[in-house]
């Protein structure tokens, strides 16, 4: 591919040889390191190819052998700069472009953000707006120690950040700390007024695990909201077995309760639903920067349609992105028709939104156990209702009361007074 690219910048013919001696002539060429290539024999004639300076120096071996040339194809850019040499406005046209593309260049046209998962792109590249570090900036102007330092001091779950240049894009790579969030909670933990657990709902205790504060619920118990499941203080004995002290504490427990969730939908067996046509229209446009033009719709006059924009980022090569991104806006247009369920459909259709409800639960850490949801359907409407009994986390935060215990000298004092 590259020696190809070579040949078209130094320029070749194609020729055919004929004559005395042609194959003495291909000795001569081959003992005076000429080149040729794709040689082929026709009817006792050759054909190959040769450079513009190997074809200089053919004359002598031409005249030595007796045999005569024709040139059969030109290719090469010094052809085609011949072509055009009169053609002034064509070369200032090229002159012009290579500039401008040198310019934009200079410039950062993308900002590409990878390996984040709790935080957005859209969040980092406002961050980086907010740096001073945007779209059009001038790449001498970018310091990327300084933006992988402004990243990481930023965003507390950011570990670890890279920025580097490639083309006309600033490449942001961070890795996030996914256990961020449970270091703060326990350092919170240490911290944090002492707080009990309690029931923020009825039900039934189905298993308890106490990792901090006392428990006062045991497997089995009933439960209702405001209910003391786990207290914030652990209490200290003496030699008697007396509670001699209190040690407070932020309550920490796994505990899992039977609870039940209500659940009721409805829907009309008649619907509208949309029919696209075949007719469409599709105009174009161009964003530079945050300029957009978008040139009208003249095809269809259409009533109702859906829309839709299909972008198309302009760029040479792979990182060699310009500040220009074509549109194309495509409509659709449809016609509103009504439409009714029958029986079956309507009922697999209650039952898909029944799972996508049980899905929901389910990515909350909820584990259903009983499904009683009945669906009936009538004339008019499709309605699904009943409960799902289910297995999930219960519990939410109260702030622990604190006891007040008579210290042992306080009591000797008071059984003195007493005597006296």
């Amino acid at each position: 591919m590259l020696i190809d690219k070579v040949k078209y910048m130094q320029g070749y013919v194609r020729v055919r040889l004929y004559g005395y001696a042609p194959e003495r002539f291909l000795n001569l060429c081959s003992s005076r390191n000429i080149l040729i290539w794709n040689l082929e024999y026709h009817e006792e004639q050759y054909e190959f190819c040769i450079s513009l300076q190997g074809f200089r120096q053919l004359k002598p071996i031409l005249r030595k052998t007796r045999t005569k040339l024709i040139i059969i194809e030109r290719t090469g850019l010094p052809f085609v700069m011949r072509r055009y040499r009169k053609r002034k406005l064509f070369f200032a046209g090229i002159v012009l472009c290579c500039a401008l593309l040198y310019v934009m260049s200079l410039f950062v046209w993308r900002i590409e953000v990878n390996g984040n998962l709790h935080e957005t792109d859209s969040s980092i590249i406002k961050f980086l707006e907010e740096k001073k570090v945007y779209h059009g900036l001038l790449k001498s102007k970018i310091d990327c120690e300084k933006i992988e330092e402004e990243l990481r001091a930023g965003y507390e779950d950011i570990i670890w950040a890279s920025a580097k240049l490639n083309g006309t894009m600033l490449i942001i790579d961070i890795q996030e700390n996914l256990a961020t969030n449970q270091q703060a909670q326990e350092q919170q933990s240490e911290t944090a007024t002492p707080s009990d657990l309690v029931a923020d709902k009825e039900a039934q205790i189905h298993s308890i695990l106490t990792r901090a504060g006392t428990p006062k619920v045991e497997k089995g118990a009933r439960v209702k909201p405001g209910d003391l499941l786990v207290e914030g203080k652990n209490p200290v004995l003496n030699d008697a077995g007396e509670v001699a002290n209190y040690q407070y504490c932020v309550s920490d427990a796994d505990i899992l309760g039977i609870t039940q969730y209500s659940y009721h939908d409805s829907f009309p067996l008649q619907y509208e639903d949309k029919v696209y046509t075949d007719k469409k229209s599709t105009a174009y446009g161009i964003r530079i920067l945050n300029s957009q033009f978008t040139f009208p719709h003249f095809l269809h006059k259409l009533k109702k349609y859906d829309t839709i924009t299909d972008e198309y980022d302009l760029k040479i090569g792979d990182t060699f992105y310009l500040p220009l991104i074509l549109l194309r806006e495509t409509r659709r247009e449809y016609q509103v028709e009504t439409k009714q369920y029958t029986k079956e459909e309507a009922e697999t259709l209650a039952n898909e939104k029944l799972k996508e409800f049980c899905k929901e639960l389910s990515e909350k850490g909820v584990q259903i156990i009983e499904n009683n949801v009945m669906i009936v359907t009538d004339g008019k409407n499709c309605t699904a209702s009943g409960s799902l009994k289910v297995i999930e986390p219960i519990g939410s935060r109260k702030a622990t009361s604190m006891t007040d215990l008579p210290q042992e000298g306080q009591m000797e004092d008071e059984s003195d007074g007493d005597s006296d």
